[in-house]
């Protein structure tokens, strides 16, 4: 892995997913893989990371789809896009959206003016400025006009929108969980939990709306990850478990989602990690960071250092800040301001 140690240059830099790291450039945006090697060059003036072995790029101000060798499979032609999900993408041509497989053909026709994702087979769509949901061959399943928006659903069930709040429907449309709910996060189902907020405090629901958790926090992570939650309360960060017991103090100023058996935590304006004994397992040295993802996490310090470190907190890949003509010339701005304010200080002392 990157084993001369020589720095990666970059602009900005994102965590691994699917073995690939997406990093921007002067010259555009491109990927590297875990050996610390250039494996997608940066000709892209816009990348996403990648998902099942696609990253959506755009060139030209047109975007398609590359696999993990650069190879373009499906052609960049697109004026929009989304990310795969259940081997489906919203697309966008001429001012419509349809959907596409993998390989590039239209198995949803191009007539709607907005889309989400499929998720368990299903997927919001927009016609007309109204929201209806639609299968895989494109019958409409829950008819236009009832909700204002319909996320993913999970485990049968879906947030949706209408009047200013939230709520929750099955498959057919029917309202199970009442409408009564902040218009906020994700709404998502998981292992029967759903993380919501109700009168501008947080709790947690089971997926029959019955409350579990009370609404008394005032910010909390959109659901549970390795059986914990995160979660603020009275201006500071700690986790809860399932029961609503305390399983990290309320001691940090902020706080991520557990990954991969560590949590990224913030004291003052240093970053760390710690495990859910509450241990430190890297110090609180970083600028700021991002959580752990197949094994590595992203690190800054402050100037133009960052590193990807294992889980021992060991530096394995090296990236170098290369800065564009954009932040030079905020910092010739920035110097001259203050060459300017010392110079009048200066004039203003000798008068």
């Amino acid at each position: 892995m990157n084993t001369d140690k020589k720095p990666i240059p970059y602009s900005y830099a994102f965590s691994f997913t699917d073995g690939m790291a997406h990093i921007i450039r002067k010259s555009g945006t491109g990927f590297i893989n875990k050996y610390g090697e250039l494996a997608v060059p940066c000709i892209y003036e816009m990348a996403y990371s990648y998902f099942d072995g696609l990253a959506l790029v755009q060139k030209n101000k047109k975007v398609g789809f590359i696999d993990k060798s650069g190879n373009v499979v499906v052609p960049i032609e697109y004026d929009h896009a989304d990310a795969f999900s259940e081997d489906l993408a919203g697309v966008m041509k001429d001012g419509k959206w349809g959907f596409i497989d993998k390989q590039g053909k239209i198995v949803i026709p191009f007539k709607y003016i907005g889309c989400n994702w499929f998720s368990e087979g299903l997927c919001c769509v927009f016609e007309e400025g109204v929201a209806g949901v639609i299968d895989k061959q494109g019958n409409l399943v829950i008819p236009y006009g009832i909700y204002e928006e319909v996320m993913d659903f999970n485990d049968g069930l879906a947030y949706a929108y209408k009047g200013g709040h939230g709520g929750y429907i099955d498959r057919t449309g029917k309202e199970v969980i009442p409408f009564i709910y902040d218009c906020k996060g994700s709404g998502k189902v998981k292992d029967g939990l759903i993380c919501i907020s109700k009168n501008g405090k947080w709790g947690v629901l089971d997926k029959d709306g019955n409350e579990v958790i009370p609404f008394i926090y005032d910010d909390m992570g959109l659901e549970f990850s390795e059986e914990l939650l995160a979660v603020r309360k009275d201006g500071k960060f700690g986790c809860i478990d399932k029961q609503g017991n305390e399983a990290i103090p309320f001691i940090y100023d902020d706080l991520f989602s557990f990954s991969e058996g560590r949590a990224a935590a913030r004291l003052g304006n240093r970053w760390g990690f710690i495990n859910k004994e509450n241990k430190a397992v890297v110090p609180f040295a970083f600028e700021s960071v991002y959580s752990y993802s197949e094994g590595l996490a992203l690190v800054m310090q402050k100037g133009r250092n960052a590193y990807f470190i294992d889980k021992n907190g060991e530096a394995v890949i090296y990236l170098k800040r290369s800065y564009n003509i954009l932040d030079y010339s905020k910092i010739v701005f920035l110097a001259l301001a203050l060459a300017a304010l010392i110079f009048m200080l200066v004039r203003a002392f000798i008068s």
